[in-house]
This record gives C-alpha cells, sequence and structure tokens, in this order.
C-alpha cells in the first residue's frame, strides 16, 4: 500500500508550481516538508541579486535547499562561511562535491575564480554535470577521488546498487602538478572519512599553499590523524556546530556536527570569528 501511494504521488503534476506558492505564504515544519518533495529545476538566490539554478533529484538536501534556503538549515553555518570565502578566493576546490552545491555557491559568488569539483560516483558526477550545465558554468568537473595514491581505489557505492565500486583516484599533489592550478586558496572537503588519506597525498603543497580549508571531522580517529598534517602549520581550527555557532578550538576533535574550518589569523579576522 506504502508504494501504491508513493507511485501515485510521484505521478502528481504541478508539484513543484504548488510547492513554490505555498513557500510565498509558509515552510511546513521539517516533519511536514520533507514529504513534499518534486523532480524539477529550482532557483537558489545566494546573497543580493546572486542566484543559481539546481536540479531537485528527489534527494533530502535540495528538499532542504528549497524549502528553507541556502543558508536555512542544511549545513547553514558552513555555508556561510564559505559564502564570504568564496569572495575572497581565486581558485577553489569542492571535493567530494556530490550534486555540486558548495560548487555552484562558489561560482555564483565568484564568477572569476577557478572551480574544480571532484565527485568520484558515477550516478553523482552525471548530476554535478547536470547542474553545471544548468548554470553554464566553467566549472572543471573530475570524475576522480582524491586519495593519497595515483591508480584505482574502491569507494562505496551510495546509490545501494552494491556495496562498492572502483573509481579512479589521484593524489592532490599529483592534481595540482598535472592542471598547474598555481596557488589553491580555498577547499572544501567531504569525502566520508577519507580526509586522513587526502592529506597524505597533499604533503609537498599543504604548508606550501596553507589553503583555507572546510573539512568534514566525523570522529576523534580521523581527528587525531588529520591533526598530524596541519599542527605546524600556523592554522587556527573551528568547530562549525550547524545548529548556530562556531566556536575556536586549540586542539581537533570530533566536529560538534560535521565540519571544522582551518584558517589562518587574517583570514578568521575577516570573518569576524575572532578579535
Amino acid at each position: 500500500m506504502k508504494s501504491f501511494f508513493k507511485a501515485l504521488y510521484s505521478r502528481l503534476p504541478f508539484k513543484k508550481a504548488l510547492y513554490s506558492g505555498l513557500r510565498m505564504v509558509w515552510t511546513p515544519p521539517e516533519p511536514v516538508y520533507r514529504h513534499l518533495y518534486f523532480h524539477d529545476d529550482f532557483e537558489v538566490p545566494v546573497s543580493g541579486s546572486r542566484k543559481f539554478r539546481v536540479h531537485h533529484f528527489g534527494y533530502w538536501i535540495e528538499n532542504e535547499i528549497f524549502w528553507r534556503g541556502i543558508t536555512g538549515n542544511w549545513e547553514k553555518e558552513s555555508l556561510k562561511l564559505w559564502i564570504k570565502l568564496c569572495e575572497r578566493s581565486n581558485v577553489i576546490l569542492d571535493i567530494g562535491a556530490n550534486t555540486g552545491i558548495y560548487s555552484l555557491v562558489a561560482k555564483t559568488v565568484n564568477p572569476r575564480a577557478v572551480v574544480h569539483a571532484f565527485e568520484p560516483h558515477p550516478m553523482f558526477y552525471d548530476f554535478l554535470c547536470k547542474n553545471i550545465s544548468l548554470n553554464q558554468f566553467d566549472i572543471a568537473a573530475h570524475r576522480k577521488a582524491i586519495s593519497d595514491s595515483d591508480g584505482i581505489i574502491q569507494i562505496e557505492d551510495y546509490s545501494g546498487e552494491q556495496s562498492s565500486i572502483s573509481v579512479e583516484s589521484q593524489r592532490l599533489d599529483s592534481f595540482i602538478e598535472q592542471h598547474q592550478t598555481g596557488k589553491i586558496d580555498l577547499i572544501k572537503i567531504d569525502v566520508e572519512s577519507h580526509e586522513p588519506l587526502l592529506m597524505e597525498g597533499f604533503r609537498k603543497y599543504l604548508s606550501q599553499y596553507k589553503p583555507v580549508m572546510l573539512i568534514e571531522i566525523l570522529n576523534d580517529e580521523v581527528a587525531a590523524r588529520i591533526s598530524q598534517y596541519v599542527q605546524d602549520i600556523g592554522y587556527l581550527y573551528f568547530n562549525i556546530d550547524e545548529r548556530g555557532s562556531v566556536r575556536q578550538t586549540t586542539d581537533i576533535t570530533k566536529s560538534d556536527f560535521y565540519n571544522y574550518l582551518f584558517c589562518d589569523r587574517e583570514t578568521a579576522l575577516a570573518l569576524g570569528l575572532i578579535s
């Protein structure tokens, strides 16, 4: 019976128009709007007149952005920082791009920036490319994992079709040299606890470029391993709680929510994180 109603709902016409009209006068609570999804393109305002379009593939992230806005709920504190950071960055990497929300935001707020988006999973890579094409953005999309080796690795198949899949892998140091990126200013890293492997493949240029990093740290083991790579570079650490706070820490531990910000003192001052 449940599958019958789900199939019936998927065939209902005009859902986007109906929900867009509803959203103008009222935003339902999350337990309600999580069921109010559709498959179509929609517009995402960022700030002022700046906006981009994204395709709703039926996933919760797109649904959160449709109903609550780009900084309304999903990773809202991280995205607020990301928007400000992108405005002051020339070369930006989105590693673990998924459908490309962070890449799209970067190019929207800073059209002159060079943006590279990395997504190894073939399904999500296709979604990423669709969103880039939808906006006619010159974002360079790469179907590869950034890790500690150049070759082929196994990653979890998040589509649920199989337990793992083989994907191309490249060290970030190798990518920098291959593409002659020059100094990298800003990196977002979301690679499902493989962050230490990425850092291992970034040894050569990490201390040289010292990019600002928005990085997911899901447990204390990942935190301890990452600390070994960044502790002598001069970063300040900020633990981001997406429920509404960003706090400076002296050590790296499991994030209060998902992400940490690593940056220098000048950047922290510009963001208003310290005085």
